[in-house]
């Protein structure tokens, strides 16, 4: 076995290190963080926070508080229901005994010598284990809710904007940054939240620095397309048994069908249906 002996000599990466460690000094300012949000080098993919794309809002809603915090419970709900299902479905036991015959039925498939079509037959298992298990992965952790619920706290409900900072978020739920973003990518998995990247200008214009730099993310909603079915079907009658609570009002948008309760009213748009192809023109 060959040892590799060092040198001594500083990697060129070494010397492109001190170099820029040294301008910072010099100019009074101090190297970012390479990684994660507000990182000198934006993400691919990203937009200015300006660019009309950076801004995926839309009204919750009406607009008003009380349509506002109805979506908002009614998603929360929601999170904290399939929280309860997925783990009653998939407890620890069922998921850690899953591993370890899917590593055992693993040695098995490896170790060969196996009669004709008990190959087939442990890979068939294989799947199903896995699939298992890569839905007890997924499954949403009570820190998934509690983050949830950092986040739509900052919620405008007249225009949908939200953009605090995983830091924020991280503060509010209580629980580390890393946690913080785990539990983000759980929550869009499942069609809770989506986002967009942002950036902004650093001000170091005409200065030989970085020009641009990653911020906040910009969160929004898009429950219908992102959910599944089921769960998008139960967000729905939650949602519909607060707005319930408000009082009448007309459906409400994303609605999958405007129901007419007046009698008088449905008879009337008969009749006006009934006019319009014999109308003139």
């Amino acid at each position: 076995m060959s040892h590799t002996q060092s040198t001594g000599a500083p990697s060129r990466r070494d010397v492109s290190n001190i170099l820029k460690g040294a301008a910072g000094a010099l100019s009074g300012g101090r190297r970012g963080p390479d990684q994660g949000e507000g990182r000198r080098v934006p993400h691919r993919h990203s937009y200015d926070e300006h660019d009309p794309r950076a801004k995926p809002w839309a009204r919750i809603g009406d607009g008003t508080v009380g349509e506002g915090l109805a979506h908002r419970d009614a998603l929360i709900a929601a999170a904290e229901e399939m929280y309860r299902e997925s783990w009653r479905e998939l407890p620890h036991v069922r998921v850690r005994l899953a591993r370890e015959e899917y590593a055992a039925l693993n040695a098995e498939l490896e170790g060969g010598g196996l009669p004709i079509g008990r190959p087939a037959a442990i890979r068939l298992q294989l799947s199903k284990l896995r699939e298992l298990i890569d839905r007890a992965r997924d499954r949403l952790r009570r820190i998934d809710v509690t983050v949830l619920k950092a986040l739509v706290q900052k919620i405008d409900f007249a225009t949908g904007a939200l953009f605090p900072s995983i830091d924020r978020i991280a503060g509010d739920a209580g629980c580390h940054r890393n946690s913080a973003i785990a539990a983000l990518r759980r929550l869009k998995k499942h069609g809770f939240i989506d986002w967009v990247r942002r950036t902004t200008r650093t001000g170091n214009d005409g200065e030989f620095a970085p020009q641009r730099e990653q911020t906040s993310n910009a969160y929004f909603f898009d429950h219908r397309r992102r959910m599944a079915e089921r769960t998008w079907q139960r967000f729905w009658q939650l949602l519909q048994c607060k707005l319930r609570r408000l009082g009448p009002k007309r459906p409400p948008q994303g609605a999958p069908e405007a129901v007419i309760q007046s009698p008088e009213l449905r008879a009337t748009l008969a009749r006006v249906s009934a006019l319009i192809p014999n109308a003139s023109t």
